[in-house]
């Protein structure tokens, strides 16, 4: 059994241009691969998948059904991984058995955090995750199988609702009572821009609005308010703040 699945979403012209870690007997590599079929890799670690889906949840949840390993992490084709980061997160699953699921930090191609982290290890929550993104997640397998805790398929890259998938899956774990927690260690490089940080449009507005709905249901509408007044300049739009707020958007 491996200690560690690297799991990446990809489509099939983006395959070749993922950067894989070095080779290491104790990590298996699984590429989710949409939209057709390319040649993998020509490596003993590497599993290639082929999906008639599309959308980043549907490929993470099938990784989350195939991966071997004890603890899982989740890439992107345009990313790195930090391969003493990600030792120390391991090392940290193995002290402690009640660990099920970090979030840890992640730097752009400069070297620079790609935005504010704590300094210190905290429990998480639903109201302390929504920036959450998915390479800065790690999490125990068996637990997520236990509780039968997947990605949430309406929302990530791919669907109308294109942000906000990784923060709907911690929320779950944690109301299912799974042990989350922010551990302040850089374990990915990413590109600066991400789907998180795009705001000001009619189509993150509605899927910003969509996601909180699904994270607080009906105690949504004061989630909404409170955001919507912390990030008032970000709208960009008096309208698209009360759009956001009472999710009022176009049909179809």
């Amino acid at each position: 059994m491996s200690n560690l699945t690297i799991g990446y979403s990809s489509i099939r012209e983006r395959v070749a241009q993922i950067r894989l870690p070095e080779f290491r007997p104790d990590v298996e590599i699984i590429i989710a691969v949409q939209g057709g079929f390319v040649e993998g890799p020509d490596r003993d670690d590497v599993r290639m998948i082929y999906l008639d889906s599309l959308g980043a949840a549907k490929s993470r949840n099938v990784i989350l059904k195939e991966a071997k390993g004890r603890y899982l992490v989740f890439g992107d084709d345009d990313m790195e991984w930090k391969d003493e980061g990600l030792t120390t997160i391991l090392e940290l699953f193995e002290h402690y058995e009640d660990l099920d699921l970090t979030l840890c930090q992640s730097e752009n191609e400069l070297g620079i955090l790609r935005k504010r982290y704590r300094k210190k290890r905290r429990r998480l929550s639903k109201f302390n995750s929504a920036k959450a993104a998915t390479y800065e997640i790690t999490i125990r397998l068996s637990s997520f199988r236990e509780k039968n805790i997947t990605f949430n398929e309406g929302f990530g890259a791919g669907e109308k609702n294109f942000l906000g998938d990784e923060y709907i899956f911690i929320s779950e774990a944690c109301a299912a009572g799974l042990n989350c927690e922010f551990i302040p260690t850089t374990i990915a490089i990413h590109p600066s821009v991400s789907s998180g940080m795009i705001y000001g449009t009619l189509e993150d507005t509605e899927a910003r609005s969509n996601v909180f709905q699904e994270v607080f249901d009906r105690f949504s509408i004061v989630v909404r308010i409170g955001f919507a007044l912390k990030n008032l300049f970000r709208f960009r739009n008096p309208l698209l703040i009360l759009r956001f707020i009472f999710r009022v958007f176009p049909k179809g």
